[in-house]
């Protein structure tokens, strides 16, 4: 009788060491169980990488089925990767906004910056949405905190992201150039930013950005003569108007608005048959379609990079 209770002790204790066993085996395995998830996760989501490609290359083609992986995609970017928070949720925010879900997009993109104030991207992307929307105060705004961030940081994001390292994987004929892309981004961001100032009738604050922007943007510095001598002109500065519409004028001697403001300039200080001869240049250059600022504008989008 003894002998069969110690049996059944001691056969009750084998099975809950091998269960405490299995146990330990599988907590310390967990992690390991979780490595293998995350990968095998993300591999069944990720959408054809050269499709990227499509989204930068073609600024209104999609596929919504292709374009539906792409947002479950950065969102398991979003969940396994946290630290990559901000450019899953930008990533998010240009989907949405393809998709035509302009209250998600900039839901995502203000998360976006939540997560990561240095991320220059959804800022841009936000006042382009805006802009588009005819909302020139709020577009201002974030065109505004978007030449404010620090470019190097936002390099810094893009060079270890996932999020980006996909996109680089999806050029067949080499990475894309994140450097040019930014300051194309930051030019853009400039001049949509002036836009916004001259339709609001902020001349005063006008001025100071076109100043800052001839410095900083030597490529395109005919644009941003332009504008200061907007900004001059309409503060009734009229012979710095005339100076800055000049200098622009010869950077780009097809800008017919530069024609038409120089003509305001010399007609507000008398000089009425220099303005009659100027308006006509003007007059004849909008009717040959010659105007050079509007491309700038009509052709703004949300991007990534």
């Amino acid at each position: 009788m003894l002998s069969k209770y110690l049996k059944l002790i001691l056969t009750r204790n084998i099975f809950l060491y091998l269960v405490c066993f299995l146990l330990l085996w599988r907590l310390l395995d967990y992690n390991a169980l979780l490595r293998n998830t995350i990968p095998q996760t993300l591999s069944r989501l990720t959408p054809p990488i050269d499709y990227f490609t499509e989204f930068v290359d073609k600024k209104d083609h999609y596929n919504l089925f292709i374009l539906t992986n792409c947002i479950n995609y950065h969102k398991a970017v979003m969940h396994f990767y946290p630290v990559q928070k901000a450019e899953a949720l930008g990533m998010l925010g240009f989907c949405y906004e393809r998709l035509g879900k302009q209250s998600q997009s900039i839901e995502a993109y203000a998360q976006a910056i939540a997560a990561n104030p240095d991320y220059f991207w959804p800022y841009y992307n936000l006042g382009v949405i805006y802009y588009r929307q005819g909302q020139y105060s709020k577009a201002a705004d974030y065109f505004l905190q978007a030449i404010e961030r620090e470019p190097v940081r936002t390099i810094v994001l893009l060079a270890r992201s996932k999020v980006y390292n996909d996109v680089k994987l999806s050029k067949n004929n080499g990475p894309y150039d994140y450097l040019a892309g930014l300051k194309e981004g930051r030019t853009e961001a400039y001049i949509l930013l002036m836009d916004s100032l001259s339709k609001t009738a902020n001349y005063e604050q006008l001025w100071n950005i076109a100043i800052i922007g001839i410095k900083e943007n030597p490529d395109e510095q005919s644009i941003f003569y332009y504008y200061a001598g907007l900004a001059a002109f309409y503060e009734k500065s009229y012979q710095k108007s005339a100076e800055f519409l000049q200098a622009s004028l010869q950077n780009n001697p097809n800008n017919s608005d530069a024609f038409l403001y120089l003509s305001m300039c010399f007609q507000a200080v008398g000089r009425e048959d220099l303005a009659k001869e100027i308006l006509k240049k003007a007059y004849l250059l909008h009717e040959q379609g010659s105007d050079t600022i509007k491309p700038y504008l009509t052709a703004a989008r949300v991007r990534f990079f």
